[in-house]
């Protein structure tokens, strides 16, 4: 377990520094991001190998091909995100160093959002920046990653949030590639609301549509009449659902909000599955371990909510 917890800013500014981006919205689970999703979920802290046919099994509970799956492997590999072994002609496969800390970075921030309100001061953070036409792809991930950290564009090159901390943007703009910035801490003297840089009926829509698509799930888990091999597939897709909502939700001020916010019920049912689940969803992996390796099964892992906020 690591010692610090990893802020938002801290893993925004670390994909900054790589160039990189951070997912916004998307629809469905990627092979890459669905393996490393199970390894962080179940495997993390282990240094362990799996073997190649057992990724290839859990990756099979999605309706993932064999090929597709050693080739989603393959990939992680070359990203440096999973560390191969050889035993034989078996292949074997885990987490990486860097991939490990950065899934624990990722889930960590995804599974704190929403878990408490932020006490707000009524003063807002202002960034102000330009970047030239030619360096597209530099406005691209600016745009990701104040997205993430609850901004939303007021005017072109003018973005605002209620609780962003100042002191961290210039490190995380300036490893971007942004040369003019200024960023300023401001009340409402007048005009049209900060509130007009969010759309917020469509994030409660949002929230209302991940209410609908769990419905049934959680009236089933509440039942108890979810199998194991039913409960890794839902608890995964569950959070997968979930970890939009960082992207999209800005986390305003509850005084800033309609009273019906639907962000509180959706965490609880998003919770309900996450950690209900959660012993059936370990039991079907390590079933799945077991059948290719039983030494390893036994080094399963499970988190629950509780658990990760202590990360």
């Amino acid at each position: 377990m690591s010692l610090e917890k990893p802020s938002l800013e801290a893993l925004v500014l670390r994909r900054a520094e790589e160039g990189s981006v951070l997912p916004r919205q998307q629809t469905g689970a990627s092979p890459q991001r669905l393996l490393t999703t199970l390894l962080g979920e179940y495997w993390l802290d282990n240094t362990a190998a799996l073997p190649m046919s057992g990724l290839i099994a859990l990756l099979a509970e999605f309706g993932i091909s064999e090929t597709s799956a050693r080739a989603t492997a393959n990939r992680l590999v070359k990203r440096g995100v999973l560390a191969a072994e050889k035993s034989g002609r078996q292949s074997y496969l885990r987490l990486s160093d860097e991939g490990r800390e950065d899934s624990r970075q990722k889930t960590a921030s995804i599974m704190r959002f929403g878990a408490r309100s932020q006490e707000w001061d009524g003063v807002w953070t202002v960034a102000a920046f330009s970047v030239p036409e030619q360096e597209r792809h530099v406005r691209h991930r600016v745009r990701s990653y104040l997205r993430w950290l609850g901004f939303a564009p007021l005017f072109d090159g003018l973005w605002v949030s209620a609780h962003a901390d100042p002191g961290t943007l210039g490190p995380i703009l300036r490893a971007a590639g942004v040369g003019n910035l200024t960023v300023l801490r401001a009340t409402e003297a007048g005009g049209d609301s900060p509130l007009r840089a969010w759309d917020l009926d469509d994030v409660a829509a949002s929230y209302r549509r991940f209410l609908a698509d769990h419905r049934e799930s959680l009236a089933q888990t509440e039942a108890g009449t979810v199998s194991p091999s039913e409960a890794l597939v839902v608890r995964t897709r569950v959070f997968d659902a979930w970890r939009v909502f960082p992207g999209l939700d800005p986390s305003l001020p509850d005084e800033l909000l309609p009273a019906d916010w639907p962000r509180a019920r959706a965490r609880q049912v998003f919770t309900a599955l996450y950690d209900g689940l959660a012993p059936l969803a370990a039991l079907r992996f390590r079933q799945i371990v077991a059948a290719h390796d039983s030494g390893l099964a036994e080094l399963t892992e499970q988190r629950t909510s509780e658990v990760w906020a202590t990360y």
